[in-house]
């Protein structure tokens, strides 16, 4: 008969603590998500992790600390005793050695510190327990990582936002602008030359004037004139008609004509584009165009069209006077919006590149759709 043997007392230990261990680590895995799923504030959600290491008895203190404008700032700490942060006695240091372990994106011993990269900008510097395993530490930057990241897609989309609501104010402003330009161009021009038709008219219907008559013609092809530009202005026709090269060459001849600006247009296409690539194009070449026109001081411009990696690739250039596009006002970003939405609603992008002296320069990127 063999005897069953049983467990010693010093092995039911270990797996007793093992097993106590493993629920305190599961149970402030679970406290932190919590803390953080709802947390909008990248701050926010550093303050709750190092506070809930501490506050779980992993650590005895610690601090936060993030990269802002290329400098490293604590933004959190947990359970310091000393007065100032600066004053604890365990933190000689501790500033060079988290910018390097941050460099390297691995969790690193320091003393008494743990120094642990949560994200390319972001660190918590833990000091004090030494049972904490490399598994639960790895599962702890995991979550820290995806909430980091979450608070940076949250704040792009509020900036998103904004600029759609900055935007769809700019259109209406400019839908406002239009048609109060087209019914003064109604009124002051297309009026008053039909009136004077009018009038002249009633002189000639009893006795004819042969040179009265001629005058009203010439008001007539004035009008008539008068409401091809409005409509060109509206939307050309030749778009629809001849496609987006003969619609380009039209405005660049226009505004050859209005403002003595040379307008060189190079379209190297292997079939037409589709109705809204074309109109989408036109446009942004338009604003583009109208912007050299009102703050460039150029004496040539270029547009070229292209194919190019599987898209269709605009290139607006001039040789004026040039800009900073990181310092461009509220007001004067709006074109810029506006081409930029065009774009991205088929998918597309917009890039600027200029310098003050230097010209400017606009790529404007849409993707090849296939039916």
């Amino acid at each position: 008969m063999i005897a069953r043997s049983r467990p010693r007392a010093g092995l039911a230990t270990t797996v007793g603590d093992e097993a106590a261990r493993r629920t305190r680590e599961l149970e402030t895995l679970h406290r932190l998500a919590q803390r953080v799923a709802a947390e909008p504030d990248p701050r926010g959600v550093l303050e709750h992790a190092l506070r809930t290491l501490v506050d779980m008895d992993w650590f005895d203190c610690g601090e936060a600390l993030m990269e802002e404008e290329g400098s490293l700032v604590t933004v959190a700490v947990g359970s310091c005793s000393a007065q100032a942060v600066a004053a604890c006695p365990l933190r000689e240091g501790l500033g060079d050695d988290a910018r390097a372990v941050l460099r390297s994106g691995v969790v690193t011993r320091r003393g008494r510190w743990r120094l642990v990269p949560v994200g390319p900008a972001a660190l918590l510097a833990l000091a004090g327990a030494a049972d904490v395993s490399a598994s639960f530490l790895a599962a702890v930057v995991e979550l820290v990582h995806a909430a980091l990241k979450r608070t940076h897609l949250h704040a792009r989309l509020a900036e998103k936002e904004q600029q759609r609501s900055r935007l769809l104010q700019a259109v209406l402003n400019a839908q406002e602008e239009e048609r109060g330009r087209i019914s003064r161009d109604l009124h002051d021009q297309i009026g008053q030359s039909l009136t004077a038709l009018l009038l002249g008219l009633d002189r000639n219907l009893d006795e004819p004037d042969t040179s009265d008559l001629a005058k009203l013609k010439e008001i007539a092809s004035i009008a008539l004139a008068d409401v091809r530009r409005i409509a060109l202005d509206l939307r050309p026709s030749v778009l629809d008609e001849l496609g987006l090269e003969a619609a380009l060459r039209r405005f660049a001849r226009d505004t050859h004509e209005r403002y003595q600006i040379e307008v060189r247009v190079l379209v190297t296409l292997p079939k037409r584009l589709g109705h809204q690539e074309e109109t989408v194009l036109y446009r942004v070449a338009q604003e583009a165009l109208t912007n050299v026109v009102r703050h460039a001081r150029a004496r040539s411009a270029s547009v070229v069209v292209t194919a190019s990696h599987g898209g269709v690739q605009l290139v607006v250039e001039d040789d004026g006077v040039g800009f900073d596009p990181d310092g461009l006002a509220a007001a004067e970003q709006i074109g810029l919006m506006g081409m930029r939405e065009r774009l991205e609603l088929l998918g597309g992008s917009l890039r600027l590149e200029s310098a003050a002296g230097e010209g400017s320069s606009v790529y404007a990127r849409l993707p090849s759709r296939r039916s």
